[in-house]
């Protein structure tokens, strides 16, 4: 029965809409008529147009649509009746411009204009009103004339179309003086309409029903009625029990029959209707054209001095007014009047917010309220006098506001927002709004969002609605993130007071915010308290609120188009940062969100990861907020400083307890423990190092930086995490020092200044060494200054003795002298060179400083012989003599003894005067002249290449040298030598030799022959087969070729793909290949060559493809992220390797299994085949290469790092394999390493940096992965290739300039170019670089060989006789020498020095044939 009901009702509305329609249609052909008859029937046509259009208007605001609401009624509701006859009226050009042109700014009859003036009225709502008042000349002027001059109903329109042309403040600035002669005469207008309405009221014996009952049970129950509390979304969250017990005190007071008639006039209005024209539509127009004029400054005093406060506070109630509609707009007027603080003040003083409140919860005037409350709130000093009004005042504006959160208007939710983002400040409101209940409510605004609504679909909201919700959600989460700053600023003061610090009383009816640096000193704060329980984030978590507020997130950064899309990034990640000072809400950022991806499917991901992402810049480039934003978010969750400590004050402050490394502080904290191994997971570590070195924005950079370094000081308290980074050349090769030298910009000293103390501390805990201000070393140089501080230097006293003897002796003290020798039993001798130290020139030392004398005091009481010091900070005199002036200033600090520092070699971070001053502020006592000794001793021992901790006693007269590690088996450098020592050692003719042999054989290749295209496609990629005996190439049109390597002959070719080759691999025993193609379907395929070159499987989604390693009985695909396991001789797949939550989304990733087949390296994460589990997942550096197994089986290389399969531990970064393809030989001993042209343009547009190698390829040694030669090509390289012999080399190169033909060449490797060979090179060289210049340039660009050929027959056609003609051999040896053995600097010589030699050796031959 209810859908015969529903069915009925439509076909009703059908029925009126038609009819509706079919009279719009007729008037219109009226109109047409009545054009060329009187100007009566004009305006009869005229006002039926005006009835239809006013029925409709009535007809659309029945549907309780929002009055904030200015769009096209038709955009609004695209099936209502108003809309359409808009659209149809506005397209009719014809109308609109008779109707502007000729019955209003033309026609001078009062009867036709009102008629047009009333119509125009109407139908504004479809018009864009700016266009109308700028465009028609005079239209506004014309207004005003009408609105002072003529009587009502034209008088009324004028004003009312006036009110539509202030909205614009264009008009208005134009129109000063004739508002402020007309808005006098209209306020008394409304004065006295106010007063008749009154006098008619009073005189009236009944009073509207409607009205008293509602607005009593309205505020009786809160606001609410039994549909309200039907729908007030108690499915969201919890209820306090307060609440409970409101609500079921107010189960007596709920309306019990109140039927839609009666309450329909409050929330929708009564009809709308413009003639005959009665005051409350008259009241109405002025109001509204009031309202935007409210805020002028010029026409305060005329609104003051009318007594607009008293006017407008008559209009708040109800029952004088009897109309919701009148209330409404008073309020409008009244809300912008707010904006004065004296009106403001006398309209709270009067009582004007008690009236303001009494207006019923569920009308079309309470939408007004949200407005007016929104601006009340924003005058911080009216909303003070609210906050001490007696009573219950600001309990029913917040229960009031709390209300309009559940509105049906959106701008009344939006205003309601705004007002706790602002009142939230005053920690009265916030008492009462928790006591309420409202953080329930405000967060249910989010969860209920229907773009939070993942079972929906996306094309049911229009953009209108997605865009309502946005909106929504911005405002939402600006009011939380207010409603949390307020509560962290009260945690902790509630946290000091428990610790017993002194906390100043604050007034609550006072407004309280906080800077950005404040808020981050109180999280800071707090994330230091121990068992940490706040109630506001707890009764936030346990509406499980968090998630929603991450899939917001993640939802928020793919909104492009959205102009708020950064405010709202940065309101909900501010709020994350403040929850994030809680333990449990950290870890809430560890578990697994549902989001949508591109497809509007579901998948999962870890909120950590978005947060990430949103770090590193890449959702929203060069925004700074966002960035720092979520940086605080990782702080938070990394960095637990110890509370009873402070923050270190500078570099040369010992580190803090809780950031020293310990080795039993892995299980200290299991939450910081669980967060620092979800950011590492996560890429935490590549994202927090590249802001380290950020640069834009440049007035953000520093902040960034220091924010990033301070996430790695927390980061880093994690040993596996601190393993790293301690490998990555950021920190192993001393970058990190040079970006504490300078900031980015100059006038950011003090955040840069931030920067160096966290960084300072990131270092003391890397190499777990204090620092002192100006140190500027690497962590070599730490290291070896501990083996230096950790040395026991020892001299023999005899030498100090003879020292001081000759000393004696020196300064004219020779009895002293004597009796030393005497006493000390001394060799009895005169003063002589031989006793005296060394002459020869010492290493360079740093000056005998204050720190001698400070670091005294450690070593009083040590014996001579085993005197210890720690940090030096002597320097010796140019020669190898001690010189004990006595101008040597004898000062100390009276500190502990300070770790070694080395002098800056780039003068960063001096000591200033100030400085220097504060440690020469004590006088310190005088040195002992053993631990001079000493010093200066361990000053030479710092200056060793390998010092080494165990030393023999130093000598006094001979400068000190740590012996150079050498074997005595070594192999020799020579290859020579280590080939004649064979016969001592035949193995490698001595330790090392096979690393030497292999130096010697990787790094001389010799370019053999040039494999060309013949058929218009280019090579792609190349391969040998398993004869060694062909190679064979792919190219551009998917085919595969054969060549003979001996003959240069192609023998075979095969079509494999519709697309270019990628990669080429045939198996061990020569009868099984696979392709890959860069974008046909099947990407992959396997191939038979037993007899005829035959498919054998396909692998349709897999983009690369290889056999196993140990035994080829399977194949693994890669497909994105996901590694596909096949059975060779079955084609099925065995195993998916795929974890969503541990990929690393690698560009160019190539799955790949390890030499045992056990373990299978995809996307950066280690796996077991056998169990197809995941066993590790190696931190991202980079994001194409995804890595290769060592050929030992116990090493990983990604890119340029090296892990270690056993500890899982970073062992080398290797700078030389940045974005190369690594290819082994045969047994595993060097690797081939290339950068590869990129063949996506997508890639080639993403890639940020050229690498200098980009024509070059690299060999390197892969045991310790020392660069052995770098040969470059000149050309780019798109792919190599390595046969089992270690004979040959194959390279497919650009063989033109721009790029379009590319060829293989195959090298022979271990052997040089020869000299011929060299020649046609150069000359080939030569020969491109000709044809890229203009031939008739100069005589320089002229082929000199030519000259030379000729010069040598004119030379050769000479009377020379045959016994003066060189022979074969003195040509060669004059023209040079082609041995292999040369030096590998013949292979580099100039392109020109062999034809010179050449051309001299014509020469020399011709003149001495001539003189015989």
């Amino acid at each position: 029965m209810e859908v015969a009901w529903a069915a009925a009702v439509s076909a009703a509305l059908a029925a009126v809409t038609d009819v509706a329609w079919a009279d719009m249609a007729k008037l219109m052909d009226e109109w047409e008529a009545a054009r060329r008859g009187s100007t009566d029937q004009l305006v009869s046509v005229l006002n039926r147009i005006s009835v239809l259009v006013e029925q409709e208007t009535h007809e659309y605001r029945k549907t309780d649509t929002d009055p904030f609401d200015d769009r096209h009624p038709g955009r609004v509701d695209p099936n209502c009746m108003l809309g359409r006859i808009l659209k149809f009226l506005l397209k009719n050009d014809d109308f609109t411009n008779t109707l502007l042109d000729n019955y209003i700014m033309t026609s001078r009859e009062q009867n036709l204009n009102s008629a047009a003036c009333r119509l125009l009225l109407n139908i504004t709502p479809g018009l864009e009103t700016a266009a109308v008042f700028q465009d028609k000349e005079g239209l506004v002027d014309l207004l005003f004339s009408w609105a002072l001059e003529q009587e009502p109903p034209l008088s009324s329109y004028a004003i009312g179309l006036l009110a539509k042309a202030m909205n614009n403040p264009d008009v208005v600035s134009g129109c000063q003086e004739k508002n402020a002669q007309l808005v006098p005469l209209v306020f008394t207008r409304l004065k006295e309409l106010q007063s008749q309405a009154v006098t008619g009221h009073e005189e009236s014996s009944e009073i509207s029903a409607p009205s008293k009952p509602l607005n009593g049970s309205i505020q009786e129950n809160g606001g609410r009625t039994d549909a309200d509390n039907s729908e007030g979304g108690e499915a969201e969250g919890m209820k306090s029990d307060q609440r409970e017990a409101t609500e079921s005190s107010n189960d007596s007071h709920q309306v019990t029959s109140t039927s839609w008639s009666e309450m329909s006039a409050m929330v929708v209005g009564s009809d709308y209707c413009l003639f005959p024209l009665s005051p409350t539509v008259e009241q109405r127009l002025i109001l509204q054209y009031l309202a935007p004029l409210a805020d002028h400054q010029e026409l305060l005093s005329v609104f003051v001095q009318l007594d607009a406060r008293l006017v407008l506070m008559n209009y708040l109630d109800l029952t004088k007014t009897r109309n919701v509609q009148l209330t409404y707009d008073s309020l409008l007027f009244l809300a912008t009047m707010l904006q004065q603080k004296k009106f403001a003040a006398e309209f709270i003083a009067h009582g004007g917010v008690q009236k303001l409140l009494q207006i019923p919860r569920r009308s079309m005037a309470a939408t007004g309220v949200s407005f007016t409350l929104y601006f009340l709130a924003y005058n911080h000093d009216a909303m003070e006098r609210v906050c001490m009004l007696p009573g219950q005042v600001l309990s029913d504006m917040v229960s009031y506001a709390l209300c309009l959160l559940e509105s049906s208007h959106s701008s009344g939710v939006c205003h309601a927002t705004l007002f706790f983002s602002v009142v939230f400040s005053f920690r009265a409101a916030l008492q009462l709004f928790d006591q309420q209940d409202g953080l329930r409510r405000l967060v249910n605004l989010i969860s209920t969002l229907d773009i939070m609504n993942m079972e929906s679909e996306a094309s049911t909201l229009n953009d209108d609605q997605i865009f309502s919700c946005r909106q929504t959600a911005r405002h939402t989460c600006l009011a939380l993130l207010r409603y949390f700053e307020a509560h962290l600023a009260l945690k902790v003061d509630h946290v000091k007071s428990l610790n017993g610090g002194s906390i100043a009383p604050q007034n609550i009816h006072k407004a309280v915010s906080f800077p950005r640096e404040q808020l981050q000193e109180m999280m800071e704060f707090l994330v230091s308290s121990p068992r940490l329980l706040w109630e506001p984030v707890r009764r936030f978590c346990s509406f499980s609120c968090f998630p929603v507020l991450i899939q917001l997130l993640e939802s928020c950064c793919h909104w492009r188009s959205y102009s708020g899309r950064s405010d709202l990034l940065r309101y909900i990640l501010d709020v994350v940062s403040i929850l994030t000072v809680v333990p449990k809400v950290q870890l809430l950022l560890a578990d697994t969100v549902e989001i949508l991806d591109e497809n509007r499917s579901p998948v999962s991901t870890v909120g950590m990861s978005i947060i990430l992402g949103i770090a590193e810049g890449v959702v929203s480039v060069n925004d700074a907020d966002i960035q720092k934003s979520a940086l605080q978010v990782i702080i938070n969750c990394v960095w637990a400083p110890d509370p009873e400590l402070g923050h270190s004050g500078g570099l040369g402050t010992p580190l803090r307890a809780s950031l020293l490394p310990q080795h039993g502080s892995a299980n200290a904290d299991p939450v910081l423990n669980r967060m620092c191994s979800v950011v590492q997971n996560n890429n935490g570590i590549k994202v927090l190092l590249s802001l380290l070195t950020v640069k834009s924005p440049i007035t953000d950079a520093d902040l960034i930086r220091t924010l990033a370094c301070k996430a790695l000081v927390g980061l880093c308290r994690s040993h596996p995490v601190r393993q790293i980074i301690g490998k990555l050349p950021l920190f192993s090769s001393g970058l990190i020092q040079q970006l504490m030298k300078e900031p980015v910009l100059q006038d950011k000293r003090s955040e840069h200044m931030r920067f160096c103390r966290y960084a300072g501390e990131l270092i003391q805990l890397i190499s777990g060494k204090r620092l002192l201000t100006g140190a500027d070393v690497s962590l070599a140089r730490l290291q070896r200054a501990d083996v230096v501080a950790r040395s026991r230097i020892t001299f023999p006293q005899k030498e100090l003795l003879l020292l001081i003897r000759n000393h004696l002796l020196a300064n004219g003290l020779p009895d002293s002298a004597n009796t030393l020798v005497r006493e000390a039993n001394l060799p009895p001798c005169h003063p002589s060179p031989c006793l005296t130290p060394s002459a020869s020139p010492a290493p360079r030392l740093c000056r005998l400083g204050g720190g001698i004398a400070a670091r005294a005091l450690a070593h009083h009481a040590v014996s001579p012989g085993s005197v210890h010091s720690l940090t030096p900070h002597s320097a010796a005199p140019p020669v190898g003599r001690i010189l004990f002036s006595k101008e040597r200033p004898h000062t100390s600090s009276g500190r502990k003894s300070r770790p070694l520092r080395q002098k800056s070699d780039h003068g960063a971070f001096n000591q200033t005067p100030a400085m220097k001053k504060q440690l020469e502020r004590h006088l310190p006592l005088p040195p002992t002249l053993d631990s001079i000794i000493t010093e200066y001793l361990r000053e030479q021992h710092a200056h060793c290449s390998n010092p080494v901790t165990t030393c023999p006693p130093f000598s006094l007269f001979t400068p000190h040298r740590c012996p150079v590690p050498r074997l005595r088996r070594q192999g020799s450098a020579n290859f020579t030598a280590r080939l004649g020592s064979r016969l001592l050692h035949p193995k490698y003719s001595g330790l090392e030799s096979a690393n030497l042999d292999r130096h010697l054989i990787f790094s001389r290749f010799r370019p053999l022959s040039v494999f060309h295209k013949d058929d218009g496609g280019s090579f792609t990629c190349c391969s040998f087969s398993a004869d060694q005996r062909h190679l064979l190439l792919g190219n551009t049109f998917g085919h595969l070729k054969f060549f003979n390597m001996f003959s240069g002959e192609e023998e075979a070719d095969y079509t494999c793909h519709s697309s270019s080759l990628t990669h080429i691999q045939p198996s061990k025993d020569g009868n099984l290949l696979l392709t890959s193609a860069l974008w046909s379907r099947p990407l992959s395929s396997l191939w038979s060559l037993d007899g005829t070159f035959t498919l054998k499987s396909s692998f349709t989604d897999d983009h690369h493809v290889e056999f196993s390693k140990l035994c080829q009985d399977r194949i693994i695909g890669s497909k994105d992220q996901t590694a596909h396991v096949y059975d060779l001789h079955t084609g099925q797949k065995t195993h998916t390797l795929l974890d969503s939550a541990l990929t690393n989304f690698y560009k160019r990733n190539c799955a790949t299994f390890s030499p045992t087949d056990e373990l299978v390296l995809s996307d950066g994460v280690l796996w077991d085949v056998r169990a197809s589990r995941a066993v590790h997942k190696f931190d991202k550096f980079n994001d194409d290469i995804s890595g290769v197994f060592h050929p030992n089986g116990l090493e990983v290389i990604i890119n340029t790092e090296i892990w270690d399969l056993r500890t899982f531990h970073l062992l080398h970064t290797v700078s030389a394999l940045d974005r190369c393809r690594v290819v082994f030989n045969s047994n595993g001993t060097v690797i081939y390493g290339a950068v590869l042209n990129l063949d996506d343009e997508d890639d080639v547009m993403e890639q940020p940096n050229k690498s200098p190698f980009e024509s070059s390829f690299r060999t390197l040694n892969a045991s310790d992965y020392k660069p052995i030669a770098t040969l470059d090509v000149k050309r780019h390289i798109f792919d190599l290739c390595a046969d089992s012999r270690d004979c040959y080399l194959a390279l497919i190169e650009d063989l033109d300039s721009v790029g379009l033909d590319a060829g293989c060449r195959l090298y022979e490797v271990g052997r040089h170019k020869l000299a011929e060979e060299a020649r046609d090179d150069d000359d080939e060289d030569e020969e491109d670089d000709d044809d890229d210049q203009d031939s008739s340039d100069s005589d320089d660009d002229m082929d000199t060989d030519n000259l030379i050929e000729e010069l040598a027959d004119e030379i050769a056609s000479g009377p020379i006789s045959p016994e003066s003609t060189p022979t074969h051999s003195e040509v060669e040896a004059l023209f040079g020498n082609g041995s292999d053995d040369s030096d590998d600097d013949e292979g580099n010589r100039d392109g020109d020095a062999p034809r010179l030699n050449r051309l001299a050796g014509i020469l020399d031959s011709g003149s001495s044939d001539e003189d015989n």
